[in-house]
């Protein structure tokens, strides 16, 4: 596996995935990256057992390394490397969101994931 993602845990649900979710304890928003033979996602979710259909770019990347990129010297672990760090910016905006508004309504308040506009 990847020795840099190593704060969370990993998975192997078949012979040709590897499944990293990492997810601060007392957070609900963390990060998965789903390692495939030459590609990977790399999403930001509200949970480990989060499942997005369709989500927009803020919350899920495609890493791959073009032919043209691996002419320029572009490495598949360096895109993936900035990949992991958008979607943790992102996961820690949201965890961030979810404490303000906890703050503000008190936990009876929240409801879903706090993706809602405010």
């Amino acid at each position: 596996m990847i020795k840099w993602l190593n704060e969370g845990k990993w998975e192997r649900p078949h012979d040709k995935m590897a499944v990293y979710t990492e997810i601060a304890p007392g957070n609900k928003w963390g990060i998965r990256v789903l390692l495939f033979a030459h590609t990977a996602r790399v999403e930001a979710i509200d949970g480990p057992k989060c499942s997005w259909y369709k989500p927009g770019p803020r919350l899920s990347t495609e890493v791959r390394v073009s032919k043209w990129e691996k002419l320029r010297g572009v490495k598949f672990e360096d895109k993936l490397r900035r990949a992991v760090e958008e979607k943790r910016a992102v996961a820690r905006e949201e965890n961030e969101r979810l404490a303000r508004r906890e703050r503000i309504h008190g936990s009876d308040g929240l409801s879903g994931s706090g993706t809602t506009a405010e």
